[in-house]
């Protein structure tokens, strides 16, 4: 078994505290599409707001404070549903909670947590890959090659790979405003484009999409 760790974690060890957050806080943005397209007001309500001052914190602002109290409303209790892979709730469960992993790096930098929510993410879109492309199970045999990544599940590790080269561009720790805008940005745009898989996901589940808002 190919236990090699992948460059993108690789690379992330190494980020700065500030950089840290930055790929939080990107990671969460595209997560927050499962709770945009799948979740109830009140849960998209407070990932809005606590995507603001996770982006807040990656851009040097000093809202720490805000951080910790938006994460002491996050309610980490499950139901029966939120384990349940073939529910929607699962997945709005795992979108709410890389928001709160995001917050938790803005207190506390850590590596471990961000390459957390970057593979909660390449997994998440590896079941929309297997859903979207009719459930198919492949079996690997000794020796052979892993097929390539789904559409959904490459686009994510692209996305990882951008802001990782936007935090290797300069040698400081600081990471520029600009740069944060940009990485602000691609999340935004990755997250509605990943709304239209996990629409188009839903359908197929015959899950309950809540209205446009």
């Amino acid at each position: 078994m190919n236990m090699e760790i992948p460059p993108e974690l690789r690379a992330i060890s190494t980020a700065s505290p500030q950089g840290l957050t930055l790929i939080c806080a990107a990671a969460a943005e595209r997560g927050a599409a499962f709770c945009r397209t799948l979740g109830a007001q009140e849960d998209l309500a407070w990932v809005e707001r606590s995507l603001e001052l996770a982006w807040a914190v990656a851009a040097g602002e000093p809202v720490q404070d805000e951080c910790a109290e938006a994460l002491d409303e996050l309610d980490l209790e499950s139901g029966c549903d939120e384990d349940d892979p073939s529910s929607p709730d699962f997945y709005v469960a795992q979108s709410v909670a890389l928001v709160g992993n995001a917050l938790a790096v803005s207190l506390h930098p850590s590596a471990a947590k961000a390459e957390m929510s970057v593979n909660t993410l390449k997994t998440l879109f590896s079941m929309l890959d297997f859903k979207l492309g009719g459930e198919r199970t492949v079996i690997i045999r000794f020796g052979e090659a892993t097929p390539p990544p789904g559409v959904l599940t490459r686009r994510e590790i692209d996305a990882e790979w951008e802001n990782i080269w936007q935090l290797t561009q300069r040698d400081e720790a600081t990471v520029p405003h600009e740069a944060v805008v940009q990485a602000r940005e691609s999340a935004r745009a990755f997250s509605g484009r990943a709304a239209e898989a996990i629409t188009e996901v839903a359908e197929l589940s015959n899950w309950d999409v809540p209205v446009t808002r």
